[in-house]
C-alpha cells in the first residue's frame, strides 16, 4: 500500500484543469460549441506580386472558439477592400471591391487552410492598381480590410456574425 501511494499523488499531481468557455451558451442543447467566437485578419495579411508580376492581397485570416483555441470555420466570408478618406484616413473610406469566399465548400475550406499558420490563407486577386503606388507613412494606411463572416450559430436556428478591419500599408 506504501509504494502505490506515491504513484497516486503523482498522477493526481499532472492531471490538467479543464478550462470552460469564455462565451456562456444558456440553457437548451448545444448544437456546436466549437464554431468560431472570434475571428481576427492576421497580421501575415499584406498586398504582393507574384513571379509574373501580378498584384495580390494575400489575406490571413484566423478563428478561435470559445475556449480560445484555433479553429477551422465552415461559414460564408466578405472581404472587402476600403480606400481611406478624410485627413490621415480618418473618414469612413469608400468600398472600392468585395470578394467572397465560400468556406461551407469543404474541399474549398480544405484547400485555403494553411496547417503551419493556423489560418485561412486568401489569394485576392485584382486589387485596385494604386495599392501599389508608395505611401506616406504620415497619410495613414493606404486601404482597410474588412472581414464578415456568418456561420450557424451554436444553437439550432441561430446564426453568428464576426467581424475585424485591418490596416494594410502606410
Amino acid at each position: 500500500m506504501v509504494a502505490a501511494l506515491p504513484t497516486m499523488v503523482v498522477v493526481s499531481s499532472c492531471a490538467q484543469k479543464t478550462r470552460g468557455p469564455v462565451d456562456f451558451f444558456g440553457k437548451g442543447p448545444v448544437v456546436n460549441p466549437f464554431i468560431p467566437a472570434l475571428m481576427t485578419i492576421h497580421p501575415l495579411t499584406r498586398v504582393d506580386k507574384d513571379p509574373a508580376g501580378k498584384m495580390w492581397i494575400y489575406c490571413h485570416i484566423e478563428f478561435k472558439d470559445s475556449w480560445g483555441d484555433t479553429v477551422k470555420a465552415a461559414g460564408t466570408l466578405e472581404v472587402q477592400l476600403i480606400r481611406p478618406t478624410g485627413v490621415r484616413g480618418s473618414g469612413q473610406g469608400v468600398q472600392e471591391m468585395v470578394w467572397k469566399v465560400d468556406l461551407s465548400d469543404l474541399e474549398k475550406n480544405a484547400s485555403l487552410y494553411d496547417p503551419a499558420t493556423r489560418t485561412y490563407r486568401l489569394p485576392l486577386e485584382n486589387p485596385p492598381a494604386w495599392l501599389a503606388q508608395p505611401g506616406n507613412e504620415l497619410d495613414g494606411p493606404k486601404a482597410r480590410i474588412k472581414a464578415v463572416f456568418t456561420t450557424p450559430g451554436a444553437k439550432a436556428d441561430t446564426v453568428r456574425k464576426l467581424e475585424d478591419e485591418f490596416a494594410l500599408g502606410g
